[in-house]
């Protein structure tokens, strides 16, 4: 595989979190809205349903998640988009795999439990808020949910974020990102390679860092928006994509993606 030639991935912004989202408003005079959500795995896009997993390979979990799909679904919108990833990143002798898209909310409550408890054993000494506080970081939070309040919807729920992995075309071996996905921990952000790039832990040819940049730079080309907390988090049009947004585009103050039911 050819060198991915990239500019550094932007450093963080520490108050882009999944806790600061909710209150972005959705647009319900957007047509967009009611778009439907589609099998990615039915048109060319590669997919493994991580939380539909059963056999204990979808690590840290081991085992399959209650209320998991076995497909991958997304709004129409952004399957052209990630076929567009794929051209781009197809030079480079990779392609994406989609490990979670639509999510419906059994799938949520059942993460975020096992969030709150993974946070929990890591960090003894934390209060109940600092234990929610950092784990928010991770998951949206589903105790609250209605579907009449967006400010109680997980992303998502919305059809419109994607979690991506980079896989060799030619070995089918998935390529070294510098953390497992679902990684809790300062791993999982997106700069984190950065990070270590400016203090003298990697040099400027370190694989991991080279892959990160190519599937930031691939997604970020196609249309779509990072979650800085995850590396493998991707938005489009959804309250989490204008969160994101915003600091390049500040007349962008409404989403029309919001809480889909799940497909039939």
């Amino acid at each position: 595989m050819s060198r991915p030639e990239f500019p550094p991935i932007p450093m963080r912004d520490d108050h882009l979190d999944a806790r600061n989202y909710h209150f972005v408003e959705i647009d319900a005079s957007d047509p967009r809205g009611s778009e439907a959500l589609i099998d990615i795995g039915e048109h060319g896009v590669s997919v493994l349903p991580y939380y539909y997993v059963s056999d204990g390979s979808n690590a840290p979990y081991g085992q399959r998640i209650d209320g998991s799909l076995s497909h991958m679904w997304c709004r129409a919108s952004l399957l052209p988009m990630l076929r567009s990833a794929n051209q781009r990143l197809s030079a480079f002798g990779c392609e994406l795999v989609v490990y979670d898209a639509y999510r419906p909310i059994a799938t949520q409550r059942g993460l975020w439990a096992w969030a709150l408890e993974k946070v929990r054993k890591d960090h003894p000494a934390l209060s109940s808020t600092e234990l929610e506080a950092l784990t928010s970081q991770y998951s949206s939070d589903p105790r609250r949910f209605d579907p009449g309040d967006a400010t109680t919807w997980p992303t998502h729920s919305s059809g419109a974020s994607v979690d991506v992995m980079l896989r060799s075309l030619d070995t089918g071996k998935e390529l070294d990102l510098g953390a497992a996905f679902d990684d809790l921990s300062a791993a999982a952000h997106t700069d984190q390679l950065e990070q270590a790039l400016k203090r003298g832990l990697i040099g400027p040819d370190d694989a991991a860092l080279l892959n990160r940049r190519l599937l930031y730079w691939a997604m970020m080309e196609a249309g779509f928006e990072n979650y800085p907390s995850e590396f493998w988090h991707f938005d489009f049009g959804n309250q989490m994509y204008v969160l994101n947004s915003q600091a390049k585009n500040a007349t962008l103050n409404r989403a029309w993606y919001g809480y889909c039911e799940p497909p039939t």
